[in-house]
């Protein structure tokens, strides 16, 4: 495989440019998955062109799945012809979404085997003993041996279920849909996570016949039905991708369209810019944000919370705009313990970061007294100065890496140029229409 790296200049201010932004790849991985429930053909419309959507793809076909690419960003998938019941380690390793196939696997053989050593971000601990739990309680016999683990059902299937999440885990609550939705009987799940993109994974369900409820109070009651069938849908737009580019463009006292971006699924992440002191509007062409004239940005705290609060992989790109933002700025990271490695390469940048295992927000949270490092106050505005690194694995880290190469003075080069392509797509292209000076350098 060639290595490529990025060279970025920085300095330069963003302005000025109109970017269109991918569907959700945390949603199109997911719906892949769901279409395992039915033996008609899913269309999947606005789906991205990053490498986790071909990690499912892969495992999809792998199963002896069918998956046809109808254009550009149009996919359809087909499990009429899935034959297969035990998943490989080194696609497990691949991507955390394979244990996401237990339930749709359960439903058409009894079992299903798979490995616990699951690939994605290395962000922090992310055991599967929520998934296993849920799906124990909904009537999986579970063994295992060392990290494999082999599931099975009786004649009956699956069977719903009461079911309390200890934390409202985004993963664990989409694999719990996806097994609810036709099991027998009532599966209620409480303290689910209420993502836009869990919402719209239910919206598909509805559409292919599955009968899903949601509460006021974060509980989502599944009443199962026998067969599914198949549906069309469009992908959300990728709001990680929208804040990513807002940020970049913020970061540098420039501006930037995000075209067909709408208000509600950031619409945490504006409320923190407007505090700010950054100017958005939001109308028919999508979501415009401005940074002030003439002055920086304003230091402020935020605390990341599951949704609808200020989700945590808005926190890496949140914190190079803390470094640039007058005063003192807090974050307080409450979704994953180790999710703050990253601010040693900003700085050696030149950033003036702090970070505490210590509670640093209005409540205390799940790691109160645990020595997670998981807080962090920025003194800024501070010159960031071009470094040369490897790009981490957590990808949200590495795109904070590159904004902070785009305002940092002189020539910063980036290597792992992979990592970012897992859930960025034509991420140079968009960067140099929106004025950077950046390029992919092969080797």
């Amino acid at each position: 495989m060639l290595n490529q790296r990025l060279r970025i200049v920085g300095g330069k201010k963003l302005s000025g440019g109109k970017i269109s932004i991918a569907g959700s790849s945390n949603q199109v991985t997911k719906c892949i998955i769901a279409s395992l429930l039915t033996d008609e053909p899913v269309q999947i419309k606005s789906a991205p062109d990053v490498d986790e959507r071909k990690i499912v793809e892969g495992l999809f076909r792998y199963l002896g799945g069918e998956v046809r690419h109808l254009d550009t960003d149009t996919i359809e998938v087909c499990a009429k012809t899935v034959d297969k019941w035990v998943i490989p380690e080194e696609l497990c390793k691949k991507n955390r979404i394979a244990i996401l196939c237990a339930g749709p696997l359960l439903m058409r053989f009894g079992k299903v085997s798979f490995f616990g050593a699951l690939g994605g971000d290395k962000i922090g601990k992310r055991p599967v003993n929520y998934h296993i739990e849920g799906l124990a309680q909904m009537g999986a016999e579970v063994e295992r041996a060392g990290n494999q683990y082999h599931l099975t059902v009786d004649d009956k299937g699956l069977r719903g279920a009461h079911i309390v999440l200890p934390f409202p885990s985004v993963m664990t609550t989409e694999n719990l849909i996806i097994a609810a939705a036709m099991a027998h009987g009532r599966t209620i799940i409480e303290n689910a996570a209420i993502e836009p993109e869990i919402i719209e994974l239910c919206k598909m369900l509805q559409k292919m016949g599955a009968d899903i409820t949601q509460t006021p109070n974060r509980t989502f009651i599944i009443e199962g039905v026998k067969k599914l069938r198949g549906c069309e849908l469009r992908c959300l737009f990728d709001r990680n991708q929208a804040v990513s580019f807002a940020v970049a463009a913020l970061v540098s006292g420039g501006d930037v369209l995000l075209e067909n971006v709408n208000h509600g699924p950031v619409y945490s992440f504006l409320n923190f810019i407007q505090r700010m002191g950054a100017e958005f509007t939001v109308n028919s062409k999508g979501l415009f944000v401005k940074a002030p004239e003439n002055r920086p940005l304003r230091g402020t705290h935020v605390e990341i919370e599951v949704h609808p609060g200020f989700m945590t992989d808005w926190q890496q790109p949140f914190m190079v705009l803390f470094t640039q933002a007058e005063g003192i700025s807090v974050m307080h990271e409450t979704v994953f313990e180790e999710r703050l490695g990253y601010t040693s390469f900003l700085k050696e940048m030149g950033a003036n970061i702090s970070v505490s295992s210590k509670c640093l927000g209005e409540s205390s949270c799940r790691f109160r007294n645990h020595n997670y490092t998981h807080s962090a106050i920025v003194l800024g505005p501070t010159p960031l100065e071009a470094r040369d690194f490897a790009l981490p694995t957590d990808i949200r880290a590495g795109k904070c890496l590159v904004i902070a190469g785009l305002v940092a003075k002189g020539v910063s080069h980036l290597s792992n140029f992979h990592e970012l392509t897992r859930k960025y797509d034509n991420l140079v292209p968009k960067l140099q229409e929106m004025g950077a000076d950046i390029e992919i350098i092969t080797s």
